[in-house]
């Protein structure tokens, strides 16, 4: 009996990494989705995740100005062309 109990454990906690798996792979079609109707705009937290930045990194970011940025209520939209641009200007030749 314990070692049925056991199981029936193991298999919960494996169904509860199943659903977390499932929830985020529901949120990555999602935002495909939207990057597919909305390709030149690129949403706040995925610029923060290609920068690798946190919010006060990306907030100096927005303050030092060259991105084109959209408020729409509380969220912001980068255009890409000035992502683009702004790695465009950083470029160094390292020799």
């Amino acid at each position: 009996m314990e070692q049925i109990l056991s199981e029936l454990k193991k298999i919960s906690a494996e169904l509860a990494d199943i659903k977390m798996q499932l929830a985020d792979l529901k949120m990555q079609l999602a935002e495909y989705e939207t990057a597919r109707y909305f390709e030149n705009w690129i949403p706040r937290k995925k610029l923060m995740q290609f920068f690798d930045y946190g919010a006060t990194q990306i907030a100096a970011m927005f303050k030092n100005g060259g991105l084109l940025v959209s408020d729409v209520d509380n969220r912001k939209f980068i255009k890409k062309d000035s992502v683009l641009k702004l790695l465009e200007e950083n470029v160094k030749k390292y020799e």
